[in-house]
C-alpha cells in the first residue's frame, strides 16, 4: 500500500506485479467492504470495477470514450451504502484546509527536503570507515558502525522515512545519538539514482549528444539585454509646447 523500504526501483516492480505481490497489513485494521472496494479496483481494466459501457468500449464501433452516469457501479458498492450522493455537494466536507491566504499551498510542500542534502558530497565519494570514526569521535563504537552501515546503500525519501523509524524505535540508542545519526546520513548518505524518463538519455550512446543537442537549443530565438546601471526607466513622452493663436498665425506666414 504504500512505499517498499527496498527503495524506488522495488516500489515501481511491486506495482507491476501487483498481483503476486498486493496485500493488506495487518494494522490498521481494515474492513471487509473497505477490501473488496480496492481489490475490485486494483484489477485489469477489463475485469475492474468501473461503468460496464467501458469494459466494452473497444468492441464499440461509435468509439465513445465518456459515458453519462458511469459512476454508478463504484457508487452502489456496499462500501458507499450510506452515502446520500444527491446531497453530497451541499454538505460540509470531512477536511476543510486552513489556508492562510489565496495563494496559501503549503498542503503541497515536500514532508522531506531530499533534493537539498548531499548536495556538498562530490558524487561517487564513500566515507571509509577511518571517516566515520574521525566525524563520529566521542560516540560509541555501536553508534559509529550503525553509521558506517546506514550509508552503505543509497534510499530514496521513503526509505529515509523508514530509516528514521528504524532510529526512533531503537533502545539501544540515547536521544543525542538518534539524532547525530539521522544528521549524519542526511549529509553522507547517497540518493538512489533516478533514471532519466527520456529513452534518448537512458542510453550510454545518445545520451550525451542529445544532452548537448538541447543545450544548444534550449533558448534558440530568445534575446537577453543587460539592465542598465541605473536600473530600467520608463520612456518619457517628449511635450510639445503649446502655441497661442498669434504665435501660430505668424508661423504660417513665414511659411
Amino acid at each position: 500500500m504504500t512505499g517498499a523500504e527496498e527503495g524506488r526501483k522495488q516500489t515501481k516492480q511491486n506495482i507491476v506485479d501487483f498481483k503476486k505481490n498486493f496485500q493488506f497489513p495487518s494494522r490498521p485494521f481494515v474492513s471487509d467492504k473497505c477490501k473488496d472496494l480496492i481489490c475490485r479496483l486494483i484489477q485489469e481494466k477489463d475485469i475492474r470495477l468501473c461503468s460496464r459501457r467501458y469494459q466494452v468500449k473497444y468492441r464499440d464501433s461509435f468509439k465513445s470514450y465518456v459515458f453519462p452516469d458511469d459512476a454508478e457501479d463504484i457508487k452502489a458498492h456496499r462500501w458507499f451504502r450510506n452515502t446520500p450522493w444527491d446531497r453530497l455537494q451541499s454538505m460540509p466536507p470531512p477536511f476543510t484546509p486552513n489556508l492562510k491566504s489565496d495563494d496559501d499551498a503549503h498542503y503541497f510542500d515536500e514532508s522531506e527536503p531530499f533534493e537539498d542534502w548531499s548536495e556538498s558530497i562530490p558524487s561517487g565519494f564513500f566515507l571509509r570507515s577511518e571517516d566515520v570514526k574521525e566525524i563520529l569521535f566521542g560516540f560509541d563504537t555501536d553508534v559509529q558502525a550503525k553509521a558506517m552501515e546506514l550509508i552503505k546503500i543509497p534510499f530514496d525519501a521513503a526509505k529515509l522515512r523508514s530509516i528514521d523509524r528504524d532510529i526512533d524505535a531503537s533502545k539501544e540508542l540515547q536521544p543525542n545519538d538518534k539524532a547525530t545519526l539521522k544528521q549524519f546520513i542526511r549529509f553522507y548518505g547517497h540518493k538512489e539514482r533516478k533514471r532519466p524518463r527520456d529513452m534518448l538519455l537512458r542510453d550510454k550512446d545518445t545520451k550525451k549528444t542529445s544532452l548537448r543537442i538541447r543545450k544548444e537549443t534550449a533558448f534558440m530565438g530568445y534575446t537577453w539585454r543587460r539592465m542598465r546601471p541605473g536600473g530600467y526607466i520608463d520612456p518619457k513622452v517628449t511635450e510639445i509646447p503649446k502655441t497661442d493663436d498669434s504665435q501660430a498665425s505668424t508661423l504660417n506666414i513665414e511659411r
